[in-house]
């Protein structure tokens, strides 16, 4: 695949699975491929309305990501710009929901939503919850977790009070701090990473993190292509399924005239 406003070609592929444990699967893609967009989106199990709020996310997200690459298109990629864009538009998008649909009082509505925008020569970042999105640069040991966890525990792991391992199975890490159709302002974290052709990005739920180890996804990552994502949610699963499981991953390529497979 290739885009106007990322200079390199790539590949990605995808995976959703309810797991073993659930009745019903409440994460949701969104793929945008010929925009070079990406995104995980979570419904939080413990409010009524979480399923439908992921949902909405694959019904209005597709449209702001046209009409921010039809703003960009005809432009230089300044991914500082477009990373502001993207963020203005996650917000947007999370206060709607909370004015249309809940109360200070009473939030039946919520989503985590993790998305990774293509631009330039690197990568967009953007997220509200604990879903995340890695980097495994083509040289390193380990992926590399770019988003930070909008949940209690990653606020003690960054206090200092949890280590990431202490966190993961830690009762507050079901707590989040942030999310789609939080009371406003929604505050969005938006990371920009410069890729390199070679380097591979994983996004994902807590579903696949929560089960699997990081050394095991690197593993993983580096394997054939075309079973890559089916191959991390048979991970997830064979660890317990406890949750749905969904996937995105992306392997960038050489400028697309250099290197006509992707």
């Amino acid at each position: 695949m290739r885009t106007n406003l990322f200079e390199y070609a790539f590949l990605f592929g995808s995976g959703l699975d309810i797991g073993r444990k659930r009745r019903s699967n409440q994460d949701k893609l969104i793929l945008c491929p010929e925009y070079g967009f990406f995104a995980v989106a979570d419904g939080m199990g413990g409010l009524a309305n979480g399923h439908r709020t992921a949902e909405i996310l694959t019904e209005v997200v597709p449209g702001f990501v046209i009409s921010l690459y039809e703003e960009f298109r005809e432009k230089r990629p300044e991914v500082e710009k477009i990373g502001k864009a993207l963020k203005d538009r996650v917000r947007i998008i999370s206060d709607h929901i909370f004015s249309s649909s809940n109360t200070e009082d009473n939030i039946s509505f919520g989503s985590t939503l993790s998305c990774v925008a293509l631009a330039g020569k690197s990568a967009i970042f953007v997220n509200l919850g604990d879903s995340r999105g890695f980097l495994l640069p083509r040289d390193a040991p380990v992926l590399r977790q770019i988003t930070e966890d909008h949940n209690l525990a990653g606020e003690l792991v960054r206090a200092g009070e949890l280590t990431a391992t202490e966190a993961k199975n830690h009762p507050a890490s079901s707590h989040l701090t942030q999310f789609m159709g939080m009371p406003p302002p929604a505050c969005p974290d938006c990371f920009i990473e410069a890729v390199s052709p070679g380097d591979s990005i994983l996004v994902c739920s807590d579903g696949l993190y929560g089960m699997v180890e990081d050394s095991v996804l690197t593993e993983l990552m580096r394997g054939p292509p075309d079973r890559l994502c089916q191959s991390m949610v048979d991970a997830a699963n064979e660890a317990g399924g406890r949750d749905n499981i969904s996937v995105v991953y992306i392997k960038i390529g050489g400028p697309y005239e250099k290197d006509p497979r992707f």
